[in-house]
């Protein structure tokens, strides 16, 4: 991944409205770090199959983790490349015109292939970063993997190399009409109250702290 704003010849080059693409490692890693969850796209018997995924960035990675004989980790095992989306909302632009209603947003792709891990430490490692991305201190809380789960679970990851960041941070683009009312809408995600299954225990901090 490059650490300049340079616009790679790649797929993941941004080719409608080029000025909202960044490339440089920064706004990459900031995305990633920011969105809570990704979408991951392989390629099933010729079509395209994409589908919800936690994750986590580890270093210039993206990991990955499921059960190994999921259709995903199957279609990445038998050679399928990988586009990896992560999208942060951040609100509705409401415009005068039907067509230049938008939202405002950040989101990153990376294309790749992905990589099963074999080595325990990296595994864990994974892991690891995949629990405390969004609840950060949550893997010190929690059992360990034992050997069933290591067997039960595979972990991938896929190299930040081909990536590129979106952004749309403007305001509406048609001129006020009056008694037609325009504008933004800001957008965050937002976590309820937490729900208790162990009475005795209290609520860690993360999950408070998530509100």
């Amino acid at each position: 991944m490059s650490d300049s704003s340079q616009v790679p010849n790649r797929l993941a080059r941004v080719r409608r409205k080029p000025q909202r693409g960044r490339y440089d490692r920064e706004s990459v890693r900031a995305v990633l770090d920011a969105a809570p969850f990704c979408h991951v796209a392989t390629v099933r018997d010729g079509r395209p199959v994409v589908l919800p995924m936690a994750y986590a960035r580890v270093g210039d990675s993206v990991v990955l983790h499921g059960s190994p004989v999921a259709g995903l980790f199957r279609d990445v095992g038998a050679g399928s490349a990988v586009c990896v989306t992560a999208t942060l909302f951040d609100g509705l632009v409401l415009d005068v015109s039907a067509r230049h209603h938008s939202m405002n947003y950040r989101s990153v792709t990376v294309h790749g292939h992905a990589v099963r891990l074999t080595s325990e430490d990296e595994i864990l490692t994974a892991l690891r970063a995949i629990i405390d991305h969004l609840t950060p201190g949550r893997w010190d809380d929690v059992r360990p993997p034992d050997a069933k789960d290591l067997r039960e679970t595979a972990v991938w990851r896929v190299d930040i190399e081909d990536a590129s960041v979106k952004v749309r941070d403007e305001p509406p683009h048609d001129d006020p009409v009056p008694g037609v009312w325009t504008g933004q809408v800001p957008a965050r995600l937002a976590f309820g109250a937490p729900v208790p299954l162990t009475p005795d225990a209290d609520v860690p901090g993360y999950v408070t702290r998530l509100g």
